[in-house]
């Protein structure tokens, strides 16, 4: 027993022996004044978020039991921290972007002088130069707002060199690692901007060397918040299908579910944190926007097999159920929900007719813009009797009034039925309504043509019934 507790004791002085003490001020701060918020990122995720409070004198401290070191986003600001490390800062007053770091709180360098410039200060001696990172943040968020329209590829070649040679003089194998991949990572995202803004504009396959240097699979892509690993992952796979000769205008090089991202990332990422959180994203957003098909569902598998959080393998299997249900050639789920007058309709209603469906609301403008088309097409079948175009409403049941006002004003007098009252089925989430507008086409037999149909101010949208029409 006391050989065992000694082992618990021995652990636990392990673990604790090594932890991060940051401690300073904010210029013209009191207990009163608001605080902020330090993260910090490993393989892990996120293992630290925390609001600091300041007290009476503007000063405040923060310990973090830590063997590694790791950025810490201090009030957005990064700072390389070792795992020992005791630093002793000064945050600026809220309308100033400085920040100092080393030395007593009241150190006299806090000058006004030195609080107008945008950069980080180091003041007093530090083993390593904890400021790197924001400095190169800095360096080219400088360079943008600088030269704006201006900006040439040369200045961006230029402040690249320059971020190279502040960095080697750095000592610290660990920073000047993760200090390298946040420069190459500005280097790439700077780059693409400029195409971006200069789409007509020829460069030579030299002009995308830097994706030979950033890798997906670097240690310091676990330093990133979670914003950071999106836009980096999206730019990474912009700028790699460019120099692939792909268009920069293409849709899926925007779209924030891009099957081609997902790819990437099961084929060429091992980082636990991509993996965990902006594949299964990405997947999330294409399902929400796309809904389900069969080349997504060897996506699923394949993604669910490389997920290592069991919480997000569970969502993954969860989801891939969840969708496949209601997709293409799946059998529509039954609804029922009053129209206008309280009559109970239901899916049921409309067996051996093609059904339209647009799912709005009265608060939805993208709807408003839609709604029209929708309508202007249920007017031109009126008198065939093989569709039903319907229009279902998820206003809440406190807005019913709003929608039957609404239905009056645009003088709708057809199959539309509310969503949102208490009488209806659970029809959001038998279908997954996750946004809106949504169009859904069912064909005579109650099976899904599409569950996520074009919008109707698109001429696929009546192709796809005209389709329908033909194969009765």
């Amino acid at each position: 027993m006391k050989r065992k507790l000694l082992s618990l004791l021995l652990l636990f002085l392990s673990v604790s022996a090594f932890s991060a003490t940051i401690s300073g001020s904010r210029i013209g701060a009191n207990e009163k004044s608001s605080g902020f918020f330090v993260e910090a990122f490993s393989t892990k995720g996120r293992v630290l978020y925390k609001t600091v409070k300041f007290d009476e004198k503007g000063k405040f401290t923060l310990d973090f039991p830590t063997s590694e070191a790791l950025i810490y986003w201090i009030d957005n600001f990064p700072v390389y921290v070792l795992p020992n490390q005791n630093l002793d800062i000064i945050l600026p007053e809220r309308k100033t972007g400085a920040f100092l770091i080393g030395g007593p709180a009241d150190q006299k360098a806090t000058s006004p002088a030195m609080l107008v410039e945008s950069n980080m200060k180091m003041n007093g001696k530090s083993e390593i130069d904890n400021l790197l990172i924001n400095e190169i943040h800095v360096a080219w968020a400088d360079l943008t707002k600088e030269k704006k329209e201006t900006l040439s590829i040369k200045d961006i070649d230029q402040q690249y060199e320059n971020e190279v040679k502040l960095i080697n003089k750095s000592k610290e194998p660990g920073l000047v690692s993760t200090a390298n991949f946040y420069n190459d990572m500005r280097y790439m995202e700077l780059k693409l901007q400029y195409l971006r803004s200069h789409p007509s504009i020829k460069v030579d396959k030299n002009y995308f060397n830097i994706l030979d240097k950033i890798s997906l699979n670097n240690p310091a892509v676990n330093s990133l918040k979670a914003i950071g690993l999106r836009s980096l992952v999206t730019n990474y796979y912009t700028f790699s299908k460019v120099s692939q000769g792909a268009d920069i205008k293409e849709d899926d090089l925007a779209d924030n579910g891009s099957v081609g991202k997902m790819e990437l990332l099961i084929k060429k990422v091992n980082n636990e944190r991509l993996i965990n959180e902006q594949l299964s994203q990405i997947i999330i957003y294409h399902l929400s926007i796309n809904g389900w098909d069969t080349d997504l569902d060897k996506i699923m598998l394949a993604a669910t097999e490389k997920t290592t959080d069991p919480a997000v393998k569970q969502n993954l299997n969860d989801l891939r159920e969840k969708y496949s249900k209601v997709s293409k050639n799946a059998l529509a789920p039954d609804f029922s929900m009053p129209d206008a007058s309280g009559k109970m309709v239901s899916l049921n209603d409309f067996k051996g007719k093609i059904v339209a469906i647009d799912v709005w609301a009265t608060w939805c403008i993208p709807c408003m813009h839609s709604l029209p088309y929708f309508l202007k097409l249920r007017d031109k079948y009126k008198d065939n009797p093989n569709v039903a175009f319907v229009s279902i409403s998820t206003d809440n049941a406190k807005s019913k009034d709003k929608w039957l006002n609404f239905l009056k004003s645009k003088n709708m007098n057809g199959i539309d039925l509310h969503a949102g009252d208490e009488k209806s089925s659970s029809f959001e989430k038998a279908y997954n309504i996750t946004g809106i507008p949504r169009y859904i086409l069912i064909d005579q037999q109650g099976k899904i043509i599409e569950d996520h149909a074009p919008q109707a101010s698109e001429p696929g949208f009546e192709k796809l019934i005209e389709t329908a029409l033909k194969s009765k």
